[in-house]
This record gives structure tokens, C-alpha cells and sequence, in this order.
């Protein structure tokens, strides 16, 4: 390619450009060296029409044209170049950037034409081979009139900074966006500071919401680190701090662990609350609809009982699981022995009437309607984590009779684990129990508690409004403690199983990972089929780990120590009970009576030693402290499910320390799940104890993304 040449006029001249601003024209014959040292001018431009190259008049420019001639002696300029580039000659032109020196910020000279101005001159220091001035006004108003000088935008910000004032090393301001208002840190002289500021938990655009929460962390960064907030943030950080002294009434009352009894409650109560349960039913009646997320074996179901009639307002309606109506009436028989209870029983057209009416979550939408008519005045719904899904038909009809209530009526949700997976499976609870509104519409929720430590701010958030939970550490000391331990186990069907897990990981390599780009039936098929493939193998491992898990659960017996076994799949509860023909069993077969009878069977001193549960059937609501030792044959997809089932023996009663006992193949799909379900505790003690996690990966999506990408087996550790 051939670019213009100059025979008749010099190869730099000065014209106006495109949009009337003076320009410099560089046109010469083509030459590959010339052409690439143009190209290294910043903004230069190539016009094709005319072959010649041109950039905007600057000093800056000027110290590239000038190298430029230096380089390339024979190019020629014009009378107007030539004046421009000795004017550049006598100017100062210096870039300008921050650094620390001796604690504090200097501004760096790095002079690149003419001399240091005798201002600067007398104030630099030389420290490294850099020259350092000082970040003062006067230095700052020379800086800031001085054309010649380049600065980056930490320093363009000292400059600002220092014209009105000392220069802190960083300054915290208010910001606008599409989302609102944020905290930012307008980062001046020490990075330091700006890296310490996004540990706080900054979101992507390097802010902090305007949130409460943040005002102690916040507080204590601008205080070590001697920040200031600007005019706008120090008016909002002083109203979020007003705002988080009135919240921290609130969440000392949610964490409350004692409290005097009612004398008039306590005078018709069938029992003596605890201290930390009368804390609970103060709790209650002073929120009105709340939270009772207490650990398990804490009694929710007695502080509920109290906390109604407290109130004494009826009649009061129960929703609980079908598996615990018998529990609620046996409770209610026994703490409340005055009030009328009635349960509500299949085929039943209307119930009859009474003080309190227990129904179960598939039976409201039957009987709704009646409940309405007759006035219920409050409202408990027990596992309230039973109507975390907001399309399901339990949830809207439990909404609908919870939205019939009285405005100050006791409307309480009670559940040990209210989150197994993610924290929007609060969004439904929360509108059942008429609290959403505080937390704005389930898109703003959603779009609020992402990102870092937003499990922990979500939990804050949840305890200043209408959470309270206490855990067994913190008012049942003696209670000892709880351990996990793992048994590896050797299958007796390796090849079997190594198979099908070879024909699985070559099915799913076969897909893609993220199924967000298919379409959403596409998509609920391919989850559905991947669910069932893998529960398929986990069902394999349990076959092959099968006489290894009926030998410990034998040798175990001969200790004479009571066992709960928990088993998912019903072939293998049914093998348990087939070598074991003695055991007790809480199935999905039996029947409420049935399931009943076996507790009490279990529970009284010298009845079986044995009893084998469904995971699903026996995981909540039932007390099974006669055992301190729960054994585990399978495990479920949450880790909440887990320690529900854990709980039923390390509850109040219990006198010995509780084990769980794991029976995990090793090497197989159990040890990928083992460690997946590890993580997941992480999300829902964020929620429900405030300890902040960020993983946020359902099990299911752990195990596939595991299981693709090939196993990598870690070995199962003997104890945790």
C-alpha cells in the first residue's frame, strides 16, 4: 500500500479537523517504520481518501511529534508546526499520579518537558528516583491550572479533594443508579483502603447497599482506616444508624433465652415452661405473626400452645403435616386440657366446632371456607417450610385463610429448618404470615439478598421484624452435645454399580451442564430425568451396601442400646425389617394411629430396641429421645432433612450425648453427596443462624456437576 507524499508542502501541517479544532496532518511517503511509529500516537486517525494520517493538537501530542522528528530527521514541517513544538520546548508537561510516602499521599512528578515550577520545586522530595510533591492547596490550585499535566484519576480526585481541604485517603459518598442509592469509596491516594472497603461485602459495581445491617462493619472500616463520608453519606449513614439502634430492641428480644412467666398463663398451662420458652411466647404475642424457628427439640409446639392461649382469642386453627395431627391433639390435650380440640379426619364434610382445630396442609383448601365462616381469630401453621412453594395449592389456600384473619391476629409459622435450599423459599412464608410487605415484592426480595454475605444480612433482616430461634447450645446447655460420624461401607455389587455409573456420566456429558438456554419444558423433563437417574444409582449403592448395613445394625443390637435406622428407598426399609422382624416402624404405609402407637412403643423403657423410619414420615414432629444413637442407610437431597431426623432423639429429654451414624459406600455417588450436602448446611445456617455463606448450588446441581465431570473421590473420613 502507497500513502500520500509531500512534494510541494512539508509532510506535518496544522489544519482544522472534522469538527473545527486544530488538527496535525501527517502526510509522507510510505515507509513501514514511519508508518508504524504513528501508529503508536495516541487518537491519531487514517484518512483514506486523502492517504494522510492526522491528531488533535495537544501538548501531549506535541511530545509525540516531536519524537517523532527526532527519529525521522528528514521529515519536514511547516511554519506553523515549527512555532507550536517550540512553544511546547519552554512549556512544563508532567503526568501526575498518588503514591504513599511515610503515611500519608504525595502526588508523583513524572516531568517529560520543561522544568519543575519552582513552587513544586521547592516543596518536592526525591525518594526512589521519583519526585514527590505534596498533596497541598496551593500545590493542588498550580496543578489544577496546569494544562501540561496528564493525571490519572486517583489523582485528578486529589487534586479535587486538596482544594477544599486535607486529603483523606479515601472518602465515602452516596451513589445513584437504576437500583437505587449505594454506599461507594471514592478511592484517593491508598489502595489499601479501597481493597479493605470491598471485603465489607461490596456487590460488582464496588458499592454497599443503604441497609442497616451494614452500619457496624461500616462504621468500624471508617474508623480504622480514618475515612470520612461526604455531605450526602454521612446524613444517610446517620439515619441507617438511628435505624439499626431501633432494630437492635428488636433482634435482643428474637435472641431472648429467659423471661418471666406469665402468672395467669402459667396458672391453666398442663406444664412448666422453660425460661427461654416463656421468652418465646412474649415473643409471640408482642410480633403477632412471626417466626418460631427455634432447633429442633426446643418446643414450638408448646410455646405456640401458650402463646394462644395467652391471647385467648378463638376459635384457633392448626395446619400441620398429616403425620403430626396426633401429636398436635395429644400436646394440645395435655397443655390446654380445658380447651375443646377437634382433628380433622378424611371424609369428614364439616368438622365439628371447637377451640382449636387441627387440620393437615392437603385438607385446608376442603374445609377453608368453613373455617372462615366461623371466625378463626388466629393461626398456626406447623413446618411451615411445607408451603415454601408459591404455585403449589396447599400454599394459596393456607394464604387465603391466613388473609381471612383478623389484621392482629396471632398468625405464627413454625419450623426448625424455614429454608432448604435457598432463602426465597421465605418469600411464600413470609406472605402467608402478612410480613412480605417489609421486605418489598418477591423481585425486589430476590434482587436485594444476592451476592456477598447476603444470607447474613437476610437473617438480621428476618430477626428485627418477626424471626426469633434459639438454639440448643444456647439454652440447653446441658444438653450434651451432638456428633456425625461416617462408617465407610464396601458394596458387594461393584461392577454393578461402576456401570451404571459409567452409563450415567456418559449420559450427562451427552447434555449440557446449565440447562437455562433450553426451553423451560425441555428443561423440567431433562431435571426430571436427571433426578431419576441419579436417585437410580443412589438406589444401586444402597443394594450393594445392603449386608454390610444389616451386619452394623446387628452387632450394634448386641449392645442392648435402643437405635433409630432412617432409610429412604422402601426396599431397603423393607430388608431392615424382613432380618429385623421385631423392630418397630414409622413407613408411609402405617397410618397415623399406627405411627403413634409405634412411638410410644419405642419410647417406653422396655419396649423394642429397634425401630426403623422412613426419612420423609419420621424426619419432625415426634420425639424419639429413649435412643441417643440415629443410624443413617441412605441420604436425602437437604441437609435440613438430615438434622431434622437427628433432632428426633437430641431434643429436650435426652440425657446422652446423640451420634449419628452414616453408612456411606465409599467411592460411590454417597461420598459425592456427602460432601455437596456439607456445603448446602452452609446456606440454611446463613439463614436461620447467621453465618454467612455464599454457595448457593442445590445438591441435585452439585451431584450432576461432580458426577459430569467425572468422580474424583476424596476417600470418606472416619469421623466428623
Amino acid at each position: 500500500m502507497e500513502l500520500a507524499t509531500a512534494d510541494d508542502r512539508p509532510n506535518l501541517t496544522i489544519r482544522r479537523g472534522p469538527d473545527g479544532r486544530p488538527i496535525v496532518v501527517i502526510a509522507f511517503a510510505y515507509d513501514p517504520a514511519i508508518v508504524h511509529r504513528v501508529r503508536q500516537i495516541p487518537r491519531r486517525r487514517f484518512e483514506w481518501e486523502t492517504r494522510e494520517w492526522w491528531v488533535p493538537v495537544d501538548v501531549w501530542t506535541g511530545l509525540e511529534i516531536r519524537d517523532l522528528l527526532r527519529r525521522y530527521p528528514d521529515l519536514t514541517t511547516s511554519t506553523e508546526v515549527a512555532v507550536w513544538l517550540r512553544g511546547i520546548e519552554d512549556r512544563w508537561i508532567a503526568e501526575l499520579r498518588t503514591t504513599i510516602h511515610d503515611g500519608r499521599g504525595w502526588f508523583v512528578v513524572d516531568t517529560r518537558a520543561g522544568e519543575l515550577p519552582e513552587l513544586l520545586a521547592d516543596a518536592a522530595i526525591e525518594q526512589d528516583g521519583r519526585t514527590l510533591v505534596p498533596m497541598t492547596m496551593e500545590i493542588a490550585e498550580l496543578l489544577d491550572e496546569e494544562r501540561g499535566v496528564k493525571t490519572d484519576g486517583a489523582a485528578r480526585r486529589c487534586i479535587s479533594a486538596a482544594l477544599i481541604g486535607e486529603v483523606p485517603r479515601a472518602r465515602l459518598e452516596l451513589r445513584h443508579d437504576a437500583e437505587g442509592m449505594t454506599f461507594g469509596l471514592q478511592e484517593l491516594w491508598d489502595p489499601d483502603t479501597a481493597r479493605a472497603f470491598m471485603r465489607l461485602g461490596t456487590d460488582r459495581s464496588g458499592t454497599l447497599p443503604l441497609d442497616p445491617w451494614i452500619v457496624a462493619e461500616l462504621d468500624g472500616f471508617l474508623a480504622r482506616h480514618d475515612v470520612p463520608a461526604d455531605g450526602p453519606a454521612a446524613a444517610a449513614l446517620e439515619d441507617l444508624r438511628e435505624e439499626a439502634a431501633a432494630a437492635q430492641a428488636a433482634i435482643r428480644r428474637s435472641q431472648a433465652t429467659d423471661a418471666e412467666p406469665i402468672a395467669e398463663l402459667d396458672a391453666v398451662l398442663g406444664g412448666t415452661l422453660q425460661p427461654f420458652q416463656w421468652a418465646g411466647v412474649r415473643y409471640l404475642l408482642d410480633t403477632r405473626r412471626a417466626f418460631l424457628a427455634d432447633e429442633q427439640g426446643l418446643g414450638k409446639t408448646v410455646q405456640a400452645l401458650a402463646a394462644l392461649e395467652a391471647d385467648d382469642r378463638w376459635p384457633a386453627v392448626v395446619v400441620c403435616p398429616a403425620s403430626l395431627k396426633l401429636n398436635w391433639e395429644r400436646e394440645t390435650r395435655k397443655w390446654l386440657p380445658h380447651r375443646s380440640v377437634t382433628v380433622v379426619a378424611p371424609g369428614v364434610a364439616v368438622p365439628p366446632e371447637a377451640d382449636i382445630t387441627i387440620v393437615n396442609y392437603e385438607m385446608v383448601g376442603r374445609h377453608r371456607e368453613t373455617l372462615t365462616r366461623r371466625g378463626a381469630q388466629a393461626l398456626v401453621v406447623d413446618e411451615s417450610h411445607y408451603a415454601k412453594n408459591p404455585r403449589a395449592k396447599r400454599t394459596q389456600e393456607i394464604r387465603r385463610l391466613a388473609a381471612s384473619m383478623p389484621a392482629d391476629a396471632l398468625v405464627l409459622a413454625l419450623s426448625g429448618t424455614p429454608v432448604l435450599n435457598h432463602p426465597e423459599e421465605l418469600i411464600s412464608q413470609l406472605r402467608m404470615i402478612g410480613r412480605m410487605e417489609e421486605f418489598g415484592s418477591g423481585a425486589s426480595f430476590k434482587r436485594e439478598f444476592q451476592g456477598a454475605y447476603s444470607e447474613d444480612r437476610l437473617h438480621w433482616h428476618l430477626r428485627r421484624r418477626c424471626f426469633i430461634r434459639r438454639l440448643k447450645s444456647e439454652v440447653l446447655p446441658q444438653l450434651p452435645a451432638k456428633r456425625q460420624v461416617i462408617v465407610p461401607v464396601s458394596l458387594d455389587n461393584e461392577p454393578e454399580y461402576r456401570l451404571a455409573e459409567k452409563d450415567l456420566i456418559a449420559w450427562l456429558r451427552e447434555q449440557p451442564l446449565s440447562l437455562s438456554s433450553l426451553d423451560a419444558k425441555i428443561a423440567a423433563t431433562l431435571r426430571a430425568q436427571r433426578l431419576a437417574q441419579l436417585t437410580a444409582l443412589q438406589r444401586i449403592a444402597a443394594r450393594g451396601k445392603l449386608h454390610a448395613a444389616l451386619t452394623w445394625i446387628h452387632d450394634f443390637l448386641a449392645s442392648e442400646e435402643p437405635l433409630v435406622v432412617f432409610a429412604r428407598h422402601v426396599e431397603i426399609q423393607g430388608a431392615v425389617l424382613d432380618r429385623f422382624p421385631d423392630a418397630l416402624h414409622l413407613l408411609g404405609r402405617d397410618s397415623v394411629e399406627q405411627r403413634e402407637a409405634a412411638v410410644q412403643a419405642f419410647q417406653d423403657p422396655e419396649g423394642p430396641h429397634l425401630i426403623v423410619c422412613a426419612t420423609r414420615v419420621a424426619a419432625q414432629g415426634i420425639t424419639l429421645t429413649r435412643a441417643s444413637n440415629v443410624c443413617f442407610l441412605e441420604q436425602e437431597w437437604t441437609p435440613a432433612l438430615h438434622d431434622q431426623a437427628e433432632d428426633r432423639c437430641h431434643r429436650i429429654g435426652q440425657h446422652d450425648a446423640v451420634t449419628a451414624w452414616y453408612l456411606l459406600a465409599a467411592e460411590t455417588i454417597d461420598e459425592t453427596m456427602a460432601e455437596i450436602l456439607a456445603k448446602k448446611r452452609g446456606i440454611i445456617d446463613a439463614v436461620t443462624d447467621g453465618k454467612a455463606r455464599e454457595d448457593d448450588e442445590t445438591v441435585v446441581q452439585g451431584v450432576l456437576r461432580a458426577m459430569r465431570a467425572g468422580p474424583t473421590y476424596r476417600h470418606l473420613s472416619l469421623a466428623q
